[in-house]
């Protein structure tokens, strides 16, 4: 059965690709993140980061699965993962607000593709962004020293 959609299926593909690819990199890295906690806060954060990595999991499925409901299949891969010290918490988070941020821009590049030509994926993209969002903002209160004047 084929079908045809308002849009370019190759390029909107290649942009789900990137995002399964780099959500598939969040989950290592939010992963290998609560390995690297110490100190009297270590329950609560690294429990706080490996909920990261499983919510890292549920958006690549979901990124997977919109590549198979354009009938197409998704690229086996990764996002590329360099190695970075982390020394303490505030880097781990700085670090996490940059990848995030990252992403956002790939589901932001996505949405420029789509907008308007599919409610289905428009409403998959900006729920991400959406919830991504409020993640960094978390994240930015965790950098904080001291409550807001």
């Amino acid at each position: 059965m084929e079908r045809t959609f308002d849009f370019d299926v190759d390029r909107v593909v290649e942009h789900l690709d990137r995002i399964l690819q780099m959500e598939l990199a969040g989950v290592i890295y939010y992963t290998h993140y609560s390995f690297m906690i110490y100190g009297h806060a270590r329950i609560p954060i690294t429990s706080w980061l490996r909920d990261n990595a499983t919510e890292s999991l549920a958006h690549a499925q979901e990124a997977g699965q919109m590549i198979m409901r354009l009938h197409k299949r998704p690229k086996l891969g990764i996002a590329e993962l360099p190695l970075t010290q982390h020394n303490t918490i505030d880097a781990i988070l700085t670090e996490s607000i940059e990848r995030e941020q990252n992403g956002v821009q790939l589901y932001r590049d996505l949405l420029g593709l789509i907008k308007d030509k599919s409610v289905v994926l428009e409403e998959y993209v900006t729920r991400v962004i959406a919830a991504e969002a409020i993640h960094i903002r978390e994240m930015e209160l965790m950098l904080m020293k001291q409550a807001p004047e």
